[in-house]
C-alpha cells in the first residue's frame, strides 16, 4: 500500500532525520514550552523549569534504556509503539492540571521520547553518509524549533494555551506517517573489524563523550535564559521573540554545513572553528551594554556553531562503531548536557545579572577544545590511513 522508499534516497535521512527529533522536540522550542506553562497554564517559573527538568531527564533514561534495546528488538517495531505512546502523552497532557500529576506525566512522556532518539540515533549512524544524516537531524532540529517559536503566541491564540502539546503531538503522529515509507535497514554495516578501532580509541571515545556532554550544557544553558538575557538588557519581548527566531533560521547555514560539505577540508577544522565561534558568542553576550546588534550578532555565531558541532562529533562517533551502539550511548550523554545545562545555569544567575553563568559556559566551551581534539584528529587520521597496519578504516558499506 505504501511505496517504500530506497535505502540510500535522501529522503530517508529526512525522515530518520524527523522521527528522531520528534523525540524530544521541545527541546527546540525550549523557551516557548517554559512560557506557556509559566504563562497561561498557570504554574509558576519555578514549577515550569522542573518540569521540563523532569521531561530532559526522563528522555535520558530512555536514551539509556535504548543502548540496550537496539540490538535485542526490530527498531522499526520499537520506534512505531514508543512514537504511538510518546503522542497519547503528549495529547493526555492537556487534561492534566495538577502540578505533581504533570511531573510524572512529563517524565514519562520525556522516556518515550528519549527511547525515540536512542534508537533514531542508532540508525542514524548505520547509514552511508553519517555527515549528512546528522547534519540533517540537526537542520531539521534548528529550522522546525524557529518556526515554531514564532507561531507559538498565534497557535496558543487560536487553539488554547497548551498549544505547544498539540505541536509535539503533531510531531509524533507525523513520524508515525513517515515510519510507512522507510525501508527495511540492515541492523548494522558489514564488519570491517570495526570493534579493533573501538578498542583502541577507546580513551579517545571516553573524551568524545565528555566533549558532546560539556558542549551540550553550555549551549543549552545559553538558550534557556537567552530570551531573559535579551529582556534584561531592555529589548522589548516581541523584539527578543522575533530575534530568536530569526537568528534560528540563520542558524540553518550550521546545519548545512555538513550536508553540504560532507568530510571536506577535515571535520577537525570545521569543529575547531565552531567551539571558537561558541565562545564569542558566550563573550559577547556578557558586554554591558548590551545593544540589540550584539544581542543578534551572538545568538547567531551560537545558532551557527551549535548544530555543525554537534553533528560532526556525532558523525566522528558513528565511524567510531559500526553497531551504532556509541552513537546510542552519544544519545544519552547528549541528553545530559541538554538535562543539566539549564539547572547549571540557574545555579550561576545573581539577581538577574547573567555574567557569571556566561563566563562559565565560555569556559566549558574552551574546555571542549581540549576533550575533543585527539579524538576527531584519530579519526582524521584513520580516514587518510595514518593508524597502524593491522587498522582496516570504515569502508562506510551500503545498508
Amino acid at each position: 500500500m505504501f511505496r517504500k522508499v530506497s535505502a540510500n534516497h535522501p529522503l530517508v535521512y529526512f525522515f530518520l532525520a524527523f522521527i528522531t527529533m520528534a523525540g524530544l522536540s521541545y527541546i527546540n522550542f525550549l523557551p516557548g514550552m517554559v512560557n506557556a506553562l509559566a504563562g497561561s497554564i498557570g504554574f509558576s517559573d519555578a514549577q515550569a523549569g522542573q518540569l521540563v527538568a523532569l521531561n530532559g531527564y526522563g528522555g535520558l533514561l530512555g536514551s539509556t534504556v535504548a543502548i540496550f534495546l537496539v540490538r535485542r528488538m526490530p527498531w522499526q517495531s520499537a520506534m512505531y509503539t514508543f512514537l504511538a505512546l510518546l503522542a497519547v502523552v503528549d495529547i493526555g497532557t492537556l487534561w492534566i492540571e495538577t502540578y505533581s500529576v504533570m511531573l510524572g506525566w512529563r517524565f514519562l512522556a520525556g522516556l518515550f521520547g528519549g527511547l525515540c532518539v536512542g534508537i533514531g540515533f542508532s540508525v542514524l549512524a548505520r547509514l552511508n553518509n553519517a555527515d549528512r544524516a546528522f547534519g540533517t537531524l540537526l537542520l531539521i532540529q534548528f529550522s522546525l524549533g524557529a518556526v515554531v517559536i514564532y507561531l507559538l503566541p498565534a497557535l496558543e491564540t487560536l487553539l488554547s494555551a497548551y498549544a505547544v502539546f498539540y505541536v509535539m503531538a503533531g510531531f509524533a503522529l507525523l513520524s508515525l506517517i513517515m515510519m510507512l515509507f522507510l525501508p527495511s535497514l540492515a541492523s548494522e554495516r558489514k564488519p570491517v573489524k570495526q570493534s579493533v578501532l573501538l578498542t583502541e580509541l577507546n580513551g579517545n571515545a571516553v573524551l568524545l563523550m565528555l566533549a558532546i556532554t560539556a558542549y551540550q550544557l553550555a549551549a543549552s544553558a545559553i538558550w534557556t535564559y537567552v530570551g531573559r538575557i535579551g529582556l534584561g538588557a531592555g529589548i522589548s519581548t516581541d523584539n527578543v521573540s522575533l530575534y530568536i527566531a530569526i537568528t534560528g533560521l540563520l542558524g540553518l547555514l550550521g546545519a548545512m554545513l555538513p550536508v553540504i560539505s560532507g568530510n571536506r577540508f577535515g571535520r577537525l577544522s570545521w569543529v575547531l572553528a565552531g567551539v571558537a565561534l561558541s565562545i564569542i558568542s558566550a563573550l559577547l553576550l556578557s558586554v554591558s551594554p548590551l545593544t540589540p546588534l550584539l544581542y543578534v550578532t551572538s545568538m547567531t555565531l551560537l545558532f551557527f556553531s551549535w548544530p555543525a558541532v554537534q553533528s560532526y562529533l556525532l558523525a566522528v562517533t558513528a565511524d567510531m562503531d559500526s553497531t551504532g551502539r556509541l552513537s546510542a550511548l552519544a544519545a544519552v550523554v547528549s541528553a545530559v548536557g541538554l538535562a543539566t545545562g539549564p539547572l547549571l545555569a540557574s545555579g550561576l544567575l545573581d539577581k538577574g545579572n547573567f555574567s557569571v553563568m556566561l563566563y562559565a559556559c565560555a569556559l566549558i566551551f574552551l574546555s571542549c577544545l581540549f576533550l575533543l581534539f585527539k579524538p576527531v584528529q584519530a579519526q582524521e587520521r584513520a580516514k587518510t590511513g595514518v593508524l597502524p597496519s593491522h587498522y582496516q578504516p570504515n569502508t562506510k558499506d551500503p545498508i
